[in-house]
Parts: structure tokens; sequence; C-alpha cells
């Protein structure tokens, strides 16, 4: 019961509240945009990858593109320029 009129003096205030109305304020470009394409849930909420693995992953893949990058940079250091 101690609740009761400040909750009643908050609904009136919020009552007075000058809210903008929206219509017309969207862009034409904005009412012409295709609808967002919706995405399963089934896909989102599957349990977090264990981030030992993944991280092994990308460190061997980071490594295999170090390894080839300094192939290239060396066979270019070692191109004959005429």
């Amino acid at each position: 019961m101690k609740l009761l009129p400040p909750l009643f003096l908050v609904l009136v205030t919020a009552g007075c509240a000058d809210i903008p109305e929206l219509e017309g304020s969207e862009t034409a470009a904005l009412r012409k945009a295709p609808y967002p394409r919706l995405v399963p849930l089934d896909t989102n909420l599957v349990p977090p990858v264990d981030p030992v693995s993944e991280a092994a992953e990308v460190e061997e893949d980071l490594s295999t593109r170090s390894e080839a990058l300094a192939k290239k940079a060396q066979a270019l250091q070692d191109a004959q320029i005429n």
C-alpha cells in the first residue's frame, strides 16, 4: 500500500510526456529498403566453440600463411633484375 501513491504519481506524470510522432521521420530510402533477412535461432543458439581448439586452428592458419609469405618474399629477394 505504501507504493500505491508513488506509482500513481509516476503514471500520471508519464501521461503528460510530450512524445514526438514517428510518422514521416523515416527517409524515402529507408521506406524502400528491403526487410532484413531473418536468421533461424537454432544456428545462433549453439553451444560456444571451444576457444582453445579455435585458437589452435587460427594459429595453424596464420603459421601456414606466414610461411607462404616468407617463401614469396625470399623468391622476390632472389629474383634477378635485368
